[in-house]
């Protein structure tokens, strides 16, 4: 049978909601955000989200250096606050959620709220076209009466602030849930490594985010886009003589 170790954390170690989320302002308070997935923040704005942010967030938005980070620097804009888009919910909703204690479930759409001072629960992806497209549930932010945002999910699964998602709220979270959460890759990459003897380096190569454009493709749109970037290669390639592509 499987066995699964012993957790090695103690309650002093977790990760808690408030050390991914609390520096994240309300997305209430900013009505681009109910048609468009990100906001520039202000400079008081920005002031505050870094004087709330936890080491936690620190690392994920490259305000200190975090020793086990391997990745590729990103060129970005911390100003920037992404994966935002509001979800509108009605007033009944509004209520009950307000009134669903931290930590317990809210009964008629039995969503969790999530508690302050513990960890989040794993986020689900929802299902596929073919299953109806639902999104798995999203939990209930600890303070405001609403679901938590993309970026907010983001952040729990240990995603870097750089990292852009699609603009609509359900690929969004299906891309969050679908994901390795980063900090778990990063244990497995670290083991692998080790079994394999080797050391990892940090690469000083700084990459430059793609056109955010992209974010917005319907599945036809990227389909055909990406079709076509490696198609031309590819014709290139079985098409031209050898002494063309050497040239």
């Amino acid at each position: 049978p499987v066995v699964y170790p012993d957790s090695e954390l103690g309650s002093h170690q977790w990760v808690t909601v408030k050390d991914a989320i609390a520096d994240l302002p309300n997305l209430d308070d900013f009505p681009e955000l109910q048609k468009s997935d990100c906001v520039e923040l202000k400079p008081k704005q920005l002031d505050l989200l870094q004087a709330l942010a936890m080491p936690y967030v620190e690392k994920l938005r490259d305000v200190i250096t975090d020793p086990g980070n391997f990745a590729y620097p990103r060129q970005w804009n911390p100003k920037l606050l992404t994966s935002s888009l509001q979800t509108q919910h009605t007033e009944a909703s509004i209520e009950r959620f307000r009134n669903t204690p931290m930590g317990e479930v809210e009964t008629t759409s039995r969503l969790r709220r999530l508690h302050w001072d513990k960890p989040c629960h794993t986020l689900r992806a929802g299902t596929g076209y073919k299953n109806g497209r639902y999104t798995s549930p999203r939990p209930i932010h600890p303070d405001y009466p609403r679901v938590i945002s993309v970026r907010e999910a983001a952040r729990l699964h240990s995603f870097p602030d750089w990292f852009r998602f699609h603009h609509t709220k359900w690929h969004g979270f299906r891309q969050v849930g679908n994901a390795v959460p980063p900090r778990l890759g990063r244990v497995l990459g670290k083991q692998i490594m080790t079994a394999l003897a080797q050391e990892p380096s940090v690469p000083t190569t700084i990459i430059k985010l793609s056109d955010t454009k992209l974010l917005t493709f319907k599945q036809f749109q990227a389909s055909k886009y990406w079709t076509i970037l490696v198609f031309i290669p590819f014709l290139i390639c079985c098409f031209l003589p050898p002494v063309v592509l050497l040239s």
